[in-house]
């Protein structure tokens, strides 16, 4: 391991706990081509390399003062690929990888959600904090309900795993963690749709506790008679099958 104080302004911090990296050893077992966020001192790409043989693991790092770690992973796993960079920056190929994984640092959560949901669409396993893991299974109309969560349950079944305390990590986070998993949808919102939702979603959540109707109207342009089936809902109220009703109503 290396001796790299965790950085704040990447929302360091490193995992410490085997039995966290022997659990998503276990998940990435199952596919072929991985791709890890936030790869860090490689705590839980070493536990994958060791446990399961991909024909390539990609370690993505914002950090270039972990570029060594990622060198000498390198060199000793024919299989790895590191890559210094920002992976809401990186350009993917469709089909690059079979899914993806990582303990992603809070101040990404939301934009890279957002990626996974419109771009990558492919499985993963997350470790987010707790309070963010559970917005994604939030039900309208509820304080936890929000626009990733519509993005996210457009395009995934999600299931929540085990909470992870802030014991597991150095330096010690204020709030408990949970593993998330992601699964596509065989229904899955199209790509092109999914797109306009997220620009749709950016917009009406900037004032979800106000009428869906004219939030809707003010946001796309044109009256309100066309959103008048959403009756009095607020926008924190509408189902991510209303939002894609709503983008059905202009031209995607």
């Amino acid at each position: 391991m290396s001796t790299i104080k965790p950085a704040r302004k990447f929302g360091q911090n490193f995992l410490r706990a085997r039995w966290v990296a022997i659990i998503f050893a276990k998940w990435a077992c199952k596919y072929n081509r991985l791709l890890e966020i936030g790869f860090g001192e490689g705590f839980i790409g070493s536990e994958v390399l060791k446990r399961c043989s991909p024909s390539l693991l990609v370690g993505i790092e914002i950090d270039e003062r972990l570029a060594n770690v990622l060198g000498s992973f390198s060199f000793f796993n024919a299989n790895f690929d590191g890559v210094v960079g920002d992976i809401l920056a990186a350009p993917f190929r469709k089909g690059c990888v079979d899914a993806v994984y990582g303990s992603i640092p809070y101040n990404i959560t939301g934009p890279l959600l957002s990626l996974l949901s419109t771009e990558l669409r492919v499985p993963a396993m997350l470790l987010l904090q707790r309070e963010v893991a559970q917005r994604l299974n939030a039900r309208p109309g509820t304080k936890k309900y929000g626009r990733i969560t519509v993005l996210v349950q457009l395009t995934y079944k999600v299931r929540l795993g085990k909470l992870v305390p802030p014991s597991a990590f150095i330096p010690r986070p204020k709030v408990y963690s949970q593993i998330v998993y992601l699964e596509p949808k065989e229904d899955m919102t199209p790509q092109y749709v999914i797109r306009k939702v997220e620009e749709l979603t950016r917009c009406i959540f900037s004032e979800r506790r106000k009428k869906a109707v004219k939030v809707i109207a003010k946001c796309l342009g044109g009256d309100t008679t066309k959103y008048k089936w959403l009756g009095s809902k607020r926008v924190y109220e509408l189902s991510p099958s209303e939002i894609v009703e709503i983008i059905k109503t202009i031209n995607v």
